[in-house]
């Protein structure tokens, strides 16, 4: 299991994972001790708080997957800088999302040709639980960057 989540970064560490609800829930963090400031770009090693991200990915063995990743807030040491703390970014998740990058790019090759309430059956039943509603976004959402 170690393998398949090192593929989304390979700093990701996994720290318990169990069953809950028919869902594979694997708890992880980052190794890193430091991050770089996303608005100033001075690198940090002060840890001001941790907080858990509830994440969405897809399904390991037809078990529904749900990472729990155990994020770092940094003080941004730039007096400079706008910002007085920042959280850990993650590359295999776009801004504020609640799924991977990999389960969105699934959900909208998985509803091509289809709509959203036609294709959310399909994805209900293997791939992840989500409303015909979040599929019609991503969908919209996904035109519109291919302008």
């Amino acid at each position: 299991m170690e393998e398949i989540i090192k593929k989304l970064d390979k700093k990701l560490k996994i720290l318990n994972y169990e069953y809950i609800d028919e869902n594979l829930v694997i708890t992880i963090t980052r190794i890193n001790k430091s991050d770089i400031c996303p608005c100033c770009g001075k690198k940090s090693n002060n840890i001001h708080s941790r907080y858990m991200r509830t994440i969405k990915d897809l399904p390991i063995q037809e078990n529904k997957v749900v990472l729990k990743i155990k994020a770092k807030v940094f003080f941004c040491k730039n007096p400079k800088c706008t910002v007085n703390t920042f959280a850990e970014q993650f590359n295999f998740i776009e801004g504020h999302s609640r799924m991977t990058t990999r389960l969105k790019n699934r959900i909208i090759d998985t509803s091509k040709g289809m709509s959203a309430r036609a294709s959310k059956p399909v994805i209900n039943n293997g791939i992840t639980n989500i409303s015909d509603d979040t599929i019609l976004r991503l969908i919209k959402k996904n035109s519109k960057n291919d302008r």
